[in-house]
């Protein structure tokens, strides 16, 4: 028998509860770019291909397991309702407040750490919907480096975090902030490549042909991101 799929509902994107504490505000704003050039049927689409996974908690709140990204392209966009797709439901569950977070941690369906890559901290201090997600440079930074081609994607839960406190660990980004960001994507897509990054999901070693392709497209974009951060 086929596992049957739950079917999509459209929820206003406010009602939904996130349950990380940040996203990456650069790759926020570059996705924002191409989603308003969208003509009416491209949004549509654009919405019903990227229904958000939730768990609808005990309390018959809906919290949202991944698309936090995507939820704040659309918020930005002045977008009210997106579509869910239910992956658990626990609102019949007798479970209380601390078992059902203490289920959420232990299934990794939340991030628990902040946008200083803290923690964990307790879900009490979750944002109660996706206007109060912070701001985390460095989880932009492990975007951009993958989006140029220096490690994978992966289906490892929170993989970009991952990569976003390796990149913390070294404080490419401390000394210029967003000024210095084209020096610290590429000083991040040499990193990702060496063999202190072997570990982190979707690593993979690239020829120096492919290198140099993934630098000068790292390159091509942290411009990009510059000229725009200076119009800003």
């Amino acid at each position: 028998m086929k596992e049957q799929k739950n079917p999509l509902n459209k929820v206003s994107l406010l009602s939904l509860r996130p349950t990380q504490f940040a996203v990456g505000m650069l790759e926020v704003n570059e996705k924002i770019k191409i989603v308003e050039k969208y003509g009416k049927k491209e949004l549509k689409k654009y919405l019903i291909d990227n229904p958000v996974p939730v768990v609808v908690g005990p309390d018959g709140k809906m919290y949202v397991i991944d698309h936090h990204h995507f939820l704040c392209v659309c918020y930005h966009l002045g977008i009210k309702k997106v579509y869910v797709e239910t992956v658990k439901d626990l609102s019949t569950s007798d479970l209380g407040y601390s078992k059902f977070w203490k289920w959420m941690n232990s299934t990794r369906n939340t991030y628990p750490y902040c946008q200083f890559g803290e923690g964990p901290r307790l879900s009490l201090y979750l944002p109660k919907d996706i206007k109060g997600l912070a701001d985390d440079p460095y989880r932009s930074l492990a975007w951009f480096v993958r989006k140029s081609g220096a490690f994978e994607n992966s289906d490892k839960n929170f993989a970009e975090f991952t990569w976003a406190n390796f990149f913390r660990s070294k404080k490419i980004l401390d000394r210029e902030g967003h000024a210095g960001f084209e020096k610290a994507l590429l000083r991040a897509v040499k990193l990702a490549q060496s063999p202190e990054a072997k570990k982190l999901p979707g690593y993979g070693k690239l020829n120096l042909v492919q290198q140099r392709v993934v630098k000068a497209r790292a390159k091509k974009k942290a411009k990009e991101v510059e000229l725009a951060e200076e119009k800003a």
